[in-house]
């Protein structure tokens, strides 16, 4: 039975890493380049994994609507491009996105039918975690069968010989794709929410992956204490040695390859140097790097914004204006367990009667809300978690939802949030980042406690609950929130330092920077 909600977001990203340059690729030959002004987006379907892309190409059709765009996912996706469509169009009258529907299992749907779950991922920061990464990194980084990969990666050359694209924007753990677009030497890109370090460890000079910069889900402080390096380097090590050995991927490849294609699954070759790579860094937001691959871009926060508050949900803002609120979202994925949810209900209940000029805005999905489209059963759990936060669902005060229908920058750019408490994903770090807002970080896997701690390495932010991590209590929640939106001494600082950053940021914000890359070599392709 699954216990814990799908395993998503840029965590996948994250874990291909190290893969990235363990092997350096060679160049290409001069690429293939479709109709002028034609992009075809190929993206997984899951929230955590679509967002950047999503973003950016609502930002190419306000920008550049000259260019024809073409969006390839996973059917649930289709909704969504629909809204950003129509908001392109309202913008600066550009044709519509073509939205292409993939068949056979999403991610996530390969998830389920594997009985994984969030919970295959749940572990403590550092050595203590690094045992369960080590086990299962094959099946993460790869979930299709051979047989599925297959029928997608045939799927996907058909659709580029439709489209005919001048530039294909790859999702780096959309293998299929990835395979389709490079074996027939298309003109492409590759994006990543992740930030430089994440992606490119081992382009920093002097082993500095070693023995300077935090090993993933290590939690450590930038750079390494002296007395924290050894298990740094034991960290890496253990890492590296399990990606050199992935039995499950070594079959599917020799299965794929007596198909016909010529490399599949190969991460070691992901980078390339003559494809551009845009990440959503913003440099005095993340750990700071000795070198940038040339072909690389810093495009800053990628972030979806459809307009404000009132123009996507007005009662929200409404209730939003009523005061200084603290916004709880735990990222796309993440689903309530029990005790998760009576420790924060008992929290959200004690800052609420000590600090009567707050008001909080939960999104709140249980196991039973979020796997129900997959036809998993699983134990629900009673609404008697909620009896110390009746009084302040019933006067206002506290506002639970499945879902929120504005898109969280358009919340966190309303002057009304206070603090953002979610789970360290870098979507949800880099969206805080973005609109200038003090986090709360409560991370409980693999790279989501690097975040964490670079939040309070920058003063931006909190690790709620570090020595408890993964998991926490009410006490410990509480402190962690009120740090950060209580208006003392400590929070003002956060405040200033998030709000410097996020001036920034709104500089030149990342999803155009993005598009404008996007573009610029989209106007390549043949007349």
């Amino acid at each position: 039975m699954l216990r814990r909600g799908l395993f998503g977001g840029a965590l996948l990203v994250a874990l291909l890493a190290l893969l990235i340059r363990w092997i350096p690729s060679p160049c290409a030959i001069r690429p293939v380049s479709g109709r002028n002004n034609t992009v075809l987006f190929l993206v997984n379907s899951e929230p955590g994994l679509s967002n950047i892309y999503v973003a950016t190409a609502s930002a190419l059709s306000e920008k550049h609507p000259h260019v024809h765009i073409h969006f390839a996912s996973f059917p649930k996706l289709g909704s969504q491009l629909n809204r950003v469509s129509a908001h392109g169009a309202r913008k600066s009258k550009a044709r519509p996105i073509e939205f292409h529907r993939l068949s056979g299992p999403s991610y996530t749907a390969c998830v389920v039918a594997s009985g994984r779950s969030m919970s295959s991922a749940v572990s403590p920061p550092g050595i203590a975690g690094i045992k369960q990464l080590c086990k299962d990194i094959q099946f993460w980084v790869s979930p299709w069968s051979g047989d599925e990969h297959l029928a997608l990666y045939q799927e996907i050359n058909n659709l580029i010989d439709q489209v005919d694209p001048a530039v294909v924007v790859l999702d780096t753990l959309l293998r299929p794709a990835i395979d389709a677009t490079r074996d027939r030497n298309w003109q492409h890109m590759i994006m990543s929410p992740n930030t430089v370090i994440d992606n490119f460890p081992m382009e920093q000079p002097w082993g500095a992956m070693f023995w300077k910069y935090p090993a993933m889900g290590s939690g450590l402080p930038f750079p390494v204490p002296w007395l924290k390096i050894p298990e740094n380097i034991y960290l890496n090590i253990r890492f590296i040695y399990s990606v050199l050995f992935m039995p499950d991927v070594k079959v599917k490849r020799d299965f794929l390859k007596s198909k016909g294609l010529k490399d599949p699954i190969n991460f070691y070759a992901l980078y390339r140097p003559d494809v551009p790579w845009l990440t959503q860094t913003l440099p005095e937001a993340s750990r700071p790097v000795d070198m940038v691959p040339v072909n690389v871009t810093c495009t800053g926060p990628i972030s979806l914004s459809l307009g404000m508050v009132a123009e996507q949900d007005e009662d929200l803002a409404r209730w939003l204006a009523n005061a200084p609120t603290v916004l709880i979202n735990l990222g796309s994925g993440f689903m309530w367990l029990e005790p998760q949810a009576e420790a924060m209900a008992q929290a959200v209940a004690n800052i609420l009667r000590s600090n009567p000029k707050l008001q909080i805005l939960w999104k709140f999905r249980t196991e039973e809300d979020g796997l129900r489209e997959y036809n998993v059963t699983v134990k629900p759990y009673s609404d008697d978690f909620k009896v110390e936060i009746l009084p302040f669902l019933e006067n206002g005060r506290l506002k639970m939802e499945r879902w929120l229908v504005a898109d969280p920058t358009s919340l966190l750019e309303s002057g009304h949030i206070v603090a953002s408490v979610h789970h360290g994903g870098t979507g949800c770090y880099h969206e805080a980042v973005g609109a200038g807002i003090p986090q709360v970080i409560l991370p409980q896997w693999l790279d989501l406690y690097n975040f964490a701690q670079m939040s309070e390495d920058l003063n931006i932010g909190t690790w709620g609950c570090r020595e408890l991590s993964p998991q926490w209590t009410s006490e410990c929640l509480q402190d962690a929130i009120l740090k950060v939106a209580d208006g003392g001494v400590a929070s003002a600082t956060m405040k200033k330092n998030a709000a410097r950053l996020g001036k920034l940021a709104q500089s030149d914000p990342g999803r155009y920077v993005a598009a404008k890359e996007i573009a610029r070599i989209a106007g390549l392709g043949n007349p």
